[in-house]
């Protein structure tokens, strides 16, 4: 419940900003702070970030194992900062756009920031201290908010997206430090750094792919900045409801896993509830936010964002996915598999900058769908992964999902049905009858097919104690 608290405060705060951002910025503006993002973000990709999670992961720790990787992390991160400061305006040229070479070395400074937290976040996970975690989150996001709207309204711009970044990675790097109540010291032991080194290298992997915006670079440099920026804010917009599913569960999910990993019966128990729980929330929101995207836009922004429309009903598919994969990744990486992960988040990056090389000059509706049928046509490979590591077949893993796709098929009916049944209905009162209908259809429908697995859930939920009379 604190994860999903940490995860829901950054994701609606997003959502404001978002929509005031659209009113003030051009996709022309979205696309030029995303070619500078997606350079930084990639840069940043490259570091051993994720030797965090290794701490998390590994059953005993040192604090030679602590201090180790605190150094390491942050000497990468200092590392990697410099180049943006000495190679601003050569960076920019080469990638097309020199107006981004003002922005590179101060959206930069997330860097150090970003890895000197690496240790003590990990130290936060690893005691599963989640209400502490979403302290962290909402302060350093209520900064971030004020700064970044504060700057919009001042007139400052895509400079208002830039500030906000560095802004609330200074904070969460400096609450991250208050709230673990950890100091590294001043040992660097490479016998540490070993113990780590087979799991951190490929989490590192992982998180790299995840993370890394090859996707944005490619696109930005040959498609120009207005279609990455239609790109941007659509990907944008599916990474905040993606995170609000995933965010909440990945964290929880690899520690718990991470703790059983020697049973094999309490791990499929507690993957098995997370699956249904991530399937259960992500394919209707999904769903429903394909269906009414059209209206919602339209009512929430101006006309200059009306072809990112497709774009974002595109980007839905692959949250469906998305949200089954998180907990995939948390299975696979808590059962010491990092490597696996890594290969197949390989294969989907180089996979979609293969596709968009090959389709961007067909226009942006073509590319998202061949995207889109890219992710489709991968995730079998997801799916084979995972039943390995739980001992069944795929048929038998894929059949855990079928309460909630059924119920989301009935949804989408009902949805549909809407504009049908009632046709003149104001774009308003078409949007609310759509939510209402769908929401009602899927409640009521998970309810009744889910009972044995909702009356398994309430089992796991903490109970308050009874005083004694």
């Amino acid at each position: 419940m604190w994860s999903s608290l940490q995860t829901l405060i950054p994701t609606v705060s997003s959502v404001v900003v978002f929509v005031v951002s659209a009113k003030f910025l051009s996709p022309a503006d979205f696309g030029l702070f995303g070619l500078a993002s997606s350079l930084v973000i990639t840069v940043a990709a490259l570091t051993p970030v994720a030797f965090g999670e290794a701490l998390v992961q590994r059953k005993s720790l040192t604090k030679a194992h602590t201090d180790s990787v605190f150094w390491l992390t942050f000497g990468f991160g200092v590392l990697c900062f410099l180049p943006f400061v000495l190679f601003a305006t050569p960076l920019a040229t080469a990638m097309g756009d020199v107006a981004i070479a003002a922005i590179l070395p101060v959206l930069a400074l997330r860097i150090p920031f970003d890895l000197a937290a690496a240790v003590p976040n990990a130290m936060i996970v690893r005691s599963m201290k989640f209400r502490l975690i979403a302290l962290r989150t909402a302060v350093a996001t209520i900064i971030s908010v004020i700064i970044c709207l504060s700057m919009l309204f001042a007139g400052y711009g895509y400079w208002a997206l830039v500030g906000s970044q560095v802004a609330a990675s200074i904070v969460a790097c400096a609450m991250a430090y208050w709230v673990a109540g950890w100091k590294p010291g001043i040992a660097l032991k490479w016998s540490a750094l070993r113990d780590l080194f087979s799991y951190g290298v490929f989490a590192s992997g992982n998180r790299m792919l995840a993370t890394i915006k090859l996707d944005h670079l490619v696109l930005g440099i040959f498609g120009g900045t207005v279609m990455l920026g239609l790109f941007f804010f659509a990907q944008r917009l599916y990474n905040m409801l993606t995170q609000l599913v995933g965010g909440a569960l990945s964290s929880v999910t690899l520690t718990l896993l991470s703790s059983m990993q020697d049973d094999q019966e309490k791990t499929a128990q507690a993957f098995g509830i997370a699956s249904f729980v991530s399937a259960a929330v992500s394919m209707p929101m999904f769903c429903g936010l394909a269906i009414t995207a059209p209206d919602l836009l339209d009512l929430l922004l101006d006309d200059k964002w009306a072809d990112a429309t497709f774009v974002l009903q595109a980007f839905c598919v692959a949250g469906v996915l998305a949200g089954i994969g998180v907990v995939q990744a948390s299975l696979i990486q808590s059962q010491g598999k990092a490597r696996w992960w890594f290969y197949y988040q390989l294969a989907q990056q180089c996979c979609a900058v293969f596709v968009i090389l090959a389709m961007y000059r067909f226009g942006l509706a073509t590319l998202m769908v061949a995207l889109m049928a890219k992710s489709v046509l991968l995730w079998p490979v997801s799916v084979v992964m995972t039943a390995r590591l739980l001992g069944r077949s795929p048929w038998h893993y894929l059949a855990g999902f079928k309460v909630p796709v059924a119920a989301t098929l009935a949804m989408t009916i009902g949805m549909l049905a809407v504009p049908l049944v009632l046709p003149d209905l104001t774009q308003v009162a078409r949007l609310a009858s759509q939510l209402a209908v769908g929401g009602s259809i899927y409640v009521l429908l998970i309810l009744h097919l889910s009972r044995d697995r909702i009356t398994q859930l309430r089992r796991y939920l903490p109970k308050k104690e009874k005083t004694a009379s």
